[in-house]
């Protein structure tokens, strides 16, 4: 169990931070995290296996999340091009007729994706994993049986949504949907090892900032992220909107590949990156709450942002635990 226990903690953050989080289900629907547990844990939790056996860094885990990203929500969900999704009307803004599709829900659900449904989770659990945070976690039965839950929430999330709603997309949106995933997958595996020299990118960076710093830094990035539209009065133009995000996107990859190449760049620093991306959401979700209603129409009350900081406080716990253990070697 020991030796496990990291992967164990990864499958259940994974569903937590992405859809709890967020505030798209309360507290008062934690039974639905049994159901949401096989997409959102086995695949992060795949994808972190994966990139560690194959030696392969971040960049790797980014770009497996994106195929992860692309898979769900083009395939499965297929709110790529569903005009109606969850009666959500999620593509109206910055909706493009020849596409059909809205880049601004695309570049939003597809970083979120990247972001918060992979990224942050295995922060956290590698943090907690201390002196065993690069080294893979499952042998070869684990590592079957996580494939395996993992196409079971991709055939029970495809099922549910075919059930809710009618709508099919093309045969060209799901071929341009199934290339980009392919290329995005395969070009996890053409990035360097992880720890792999490069003295042209250790120079970039002498020190890395004091993770306070990331922190905030991160921080602040992911809420103007998350502010970056607001389809509700539509006080921002699509097309400003959605340059914006990639802009913000921009800047974080460009200071995280900066600061990272630092000889300083330590495991806390990974972990201050988790602790923002994770309050971002806590914000964001207590704040649909406190409208009264979750992001998918659920009435909420009370309880419901209690439960809120109750789920949060035990995420930070984890991040909490992990700190205590930034002194091991990594």
């Amino acid at each position: 169990m020991r030796r496990v226990a990291p992967a164990l903690l990864l499958a259940v953050l994974a569903p937590i931070v992405a859809e709890f989080l967020l505030g798209d289900f309360s507290i008062r629907q934690i039974g639905i995290l049994l159901a949401l547990l096989p997409l959102y844990g086995g695949g992060a939790l795949l994808i972190r296996e994966v990139s560690r056996r194959a030696r392969r860094g971040w960049p790797a885990i980014v770009l497996l999340g994106v195929a992860y990203s692309l898979l769900e929500e083009g395939f499965l969900t297929q709110s790529l091009f569903n005009p109606d999704y969850v009666h959500q009307r999620l593509l109206d803004f910055g909706y493009v007729a020849w596409l059909g599709t809205s880049l601004n829900w695309c570049v939003l659900v597809l970083s979120i994706h990247v972001v918060w449904s992979v990224a942050t989770p295995i922060l956290i659990a590698e943090g907690v994993a201390g002196a065993r945070r690069t080294e893979p976690w499952l042998r070869t039965p684990g590592l079957v049986a996580t494939m395996a839950l993992f196409v079971l929430g991709c055939v029970s999330t495809a099922a549910f949504s075919l059930k809710a709603s009618p709508f099919r997309a093309t045969t060209l949106q799901f071929v341009t949907v199934g290339v980009l995933t392919i290329l995005a997958a395969a070009a996890a595996f053409l990035t360097k090892p992880a720890g792999a020299s490069n003295d042209r990118r250790a120079s970039l960076a002498a020190t890395a900032p004091r993770p306070v710093v990331v922190f905030a830094v991160c921080l602040t990035l992911a809420i103007a992220f998350m502010l970056a539209e607001d389809r509700g009065s539509a006080r921002v133009l699509p097309v400003v909107s959605v340059l914006l995000r990639l802009a913000l996107e921009v800047v974080a990859a460009v200071i995280l590949f900066r600061w990272s190449a630092a000889g300083a760049w330590e495991p806390a620093h990974y972990l201050a990156i988790a602790s923002a991306t994770t309050l971002t959401y806590t914000i964001f979700g207590a704040m649909a709450f406190l409208r009264g209603h979750t992001n998918l129409g659920v009435p909420t009350g009370a309880l419901d942002v209690a439960g809120q900081i109750v789920l949060a406080g035990l995420v930070f716990l984890a991040i909490g635990w992990g700190s205590k253990r930034r002194a091991q070697p990594a």
